[in-house]
């Protein structure tokens, strides 16, 4: 056994052992590494398809030329591997583009081309082709009309001076389209018996001399309209008048700190008035007397304000005027 221990058996034990173990670890590895390979080989040879939208882009003079007619989008159906296809549909980094460079004023049926995509997928452009139309580009600026319905106002109401974020509008389209505009409007829609300030952002649109919309693009699209809706009134003076029968023998007058009344109304009925007529009580006064009196509303009118103003009243007994007079 000593021997044995000590011999050249042990150590060719050893070594046979060792090489078994370094046999297994790099067999084991070289499995576990060609699966992985495999795995990854068999994600790249699966064959997928998946279909993308994408913006279509113009090759054109823009500035020269307004170009009608094409999508905004169109649809690319991509087929290959399926790692390449979802890098592809995440990234989109490849342009579908049709080319009009070349091409004269008019209508034209245009192929569309991509460029970027990976050969090792096959793709298919939906629509293919697209019909543009092509005409001269011109610009031209018009003052924006603010529109509201007169009927939606409340009874004697009026509109003021609209308010807008911008006074002006920049109309652009082809120069056919673009000479039809008569006028930019912006319609401000209100709700029935509208008696505040109307404020809101509102749709512009380029109209013909009938009122029908041209096609045109807008800058801006919109505008913030802020109408002021108010009861017109004016002011007009006080005329004060006695009634009814004083006491015998006296004389009266009648006056007052309020020599001006605000009158509200329909601005055709203020246009009419110059002075309202108040008439005072004088009945059964002997003596100076301040009274509140209700001021008359006129004919057709809404409102005053004030709705009531203070009024002295002198009473003079002309009997003992008269006597004091002879005395002297």
């Amino acid at each position: 056994m000593k021997k044995f221990l000590t011999g050249p058996w042990l150590y060719r034990l050893l070594a046979l052992f060792f090489a078994l173990l370094l046999f297994a670890y790099v067999h084991t590895d070289r499995i576990n590494t060609t699966r992985q390979t495999s795995s990854k080989s068999t994600e790249m040879l699966a064959q997928r398809s998946k279909s993308i939208k994408v913006p279509l882009q113009i090759d054109a003079d823009t500035d020269r030329y307004y170009i009608t007619g094409y999508p905004e989008n169109v649809t690319v159906e991509l087929t290959g591997p399926s790692a390449l296809v979802t890098a592809t549909s995440n990234t989109q980094n490849f342009r579908v583009v049709a080319n009009l460079e070349k091409l004269k004023i008019g209508k034209h049926t245009v192929k569309l081309k991509q460029s970027g995509i990976n050969k090792a997928l096959t793709y298919k452009i939906k629509p293919s082709s697209v019909t543009v139309n092509i005409q001269k580009r011109q610009n031209r600026r018009f003052p924006i009309q603010v529109n509201y319905n007169k009927e939606s106002l409340a009874t004697n109401y009026t509109a003021g001076t609209p308010d807008l974020s911008s006074e002006t509008a920049v109309v652009t389209g082809s120069q056919a389209e673009v000479d039809k505009v008569d006028q930019v409007v912006a319609t401000v829609p209100m709700s029935r018996n509208t008696k505040k300030k109307v404020s809101r952002e509102v749709m512009l649109q380029a109209l013909d001399k009938k009122g029908n919309t041209v096609n045109a693009v807008l800058t801006p699209q919109t505008v913030h309209v802020a109408l002021p809706i108010y009861l017109p009134s004016k002011k007009v003076s006080v005329k004060l008048t006695t009634k009814d029968n004083g006491v015998n023998g006296y004389t009266y007058t009648a006056e007052s700190s309020t020599t001006k009344i605000r009158v509200y109304g329909a601005r055709d009925v203020l246009d009419k008035l110059d002075s309202i007529t108040i008439p005072v009580s004088v009945k059964d006064i002997k003596s100076k007397t301040t009274k509140t009196i209700k001021v008359p509303v006129p004919k057709d009118a809404d409102h005053t304000d004030p709705q009531t103003i203070k009024v002295t009243i002198k009473a003079t007994d002309a009997v003992a005027t008269a006597s004091v007079s002879s005395t002297n």
